[in-house]
């Protein structure tokens, strides 16, 4: 299996992380298709070629996906089976799922049933992998910095709100989008060093309180409401609400990622001495950094 990657197919090329993803390979100068689902009205550049695919099928994903060296998906919570074996069929060396975030196979994490998509092609991609079948990387982000502090999910700086979880000192790894990006073309990139493993990126630690010292500096006078809870009461929420016949997929899911992020020992800091920012190429915030991001980010 040739080592060299050049023609790289991006499923999920719209969305919060796929821009990010689709920009880097582009500035690379990597030859791009973008996987579209079929009956999408999702536009992408015009310089990139678009083929639209069922998901489902084995076969449209085969066809679409002949000649590609890598993979990457940057889909939504789904299975993705059918994507890597449509890849492996199709002969293609490399394939990144759409594990970006949470390290699903972090020990307490995997007992959430919110992640189990995630881990079951992860364990399949291992199980192929072993066979020689294709190779994988897996991209181990943390949250995504920017685009939670643009929605206001850490603060609700918009409304002057703050929801500190268990005391808001809860540290997190954190990585700007453009660092994603940037972290998936160097995997491309070097991918015998990134062979059949997980590559860890961080652009920051932060914690809810940090990122509030930091809104108010930035924002002096501002008046935070703050309120309390705990990260356990998101799992209870959650579990309850999956087990329902007709569950609500965005109450129970959101509270067992919020519990992941967190609560205590679900792995939110990545390993230190795993970091692959010096590998990947990317750039890891000061002080100043995160200053200037937040300031930027509130005045949008």
């Amino acid at each position: 299996m040739s080592s060299a990657i050049q023609n790289v197919a991006l499923a999920g090329a719209t969305g919060n992380l796929g821009p990010a993803v689709l920009n880097a390979l582009l500035d690379a100068k990597f030859n791009v298709t973008v996987l579209t689902r079929q009956g999408s009205k999702s536009s992408v550049p015009e310089s990139v070629k678009a083929v639209a695919v069922d998901y489902e099928s084995i076969e449209s994903l085969e066809k679409a996906l002949q000649g590609q060296d890598a993979l990457i998906s940057t889909l939504p919570i789904m299975s993705q089976k059918a994507l890597v074996d449509a890849a492996i069929k199709a002969g293609v060396k490399r394939y990144i799922p759409s594990e970006f975030g949470t390290d699903v196979l972090h020990p307490r994490t995997i007992d959430l049933p919110v992640f189990m998509p995630k881990v079951q092609v992860t364990q399949y991609l291992e199980q192929v992998a072993k066979e020689g079948r294709i190779t994988y990387t897996r991209v181990v982000s943390g949250i995504f910095l920017d685009w939670c502090l643009q929605m206001g999910l850490f603060l609700n700086w918009r409304e002057r709100k703050i929801e500190l979880v268990d005391g808001g000192d809860r540290p997190m790894t954190a990585t700007m989008l453009p660092s994603i990006g940037q972290a998936v073309v160097s995997v491309l990139q070097h991918p015998d060093e990134t062979k059949n493993r997980a590559v860890y990126t961080q652009t920051a630690i932060v914690t809810q309180n940090k990122l509030l010292g930091i809104f108010q500096k930035v924002s002096p006078g501002a008046d935070v409401e703050v309120t309390h809870a705990k990260s356990e009461d998101f799992e209870k929420v959650g579990r309850a609400e999956m087990e329902k016949e007709n569950p609500n997929m965005f109450l129970g899911p959101f509270n067992l990622i919020k519990r992941a992020m967190y609560g205590e020992g679900f792995g939110a800091v990545a390993p230190q001495d795993k970091l692959d920012n010096k590998l990947l190429g990317i750039h890891e915030f000061s002080e100043k950094d995160l200053e200037k991001t937040m300031a930027e980010i509130v005045k949008s």
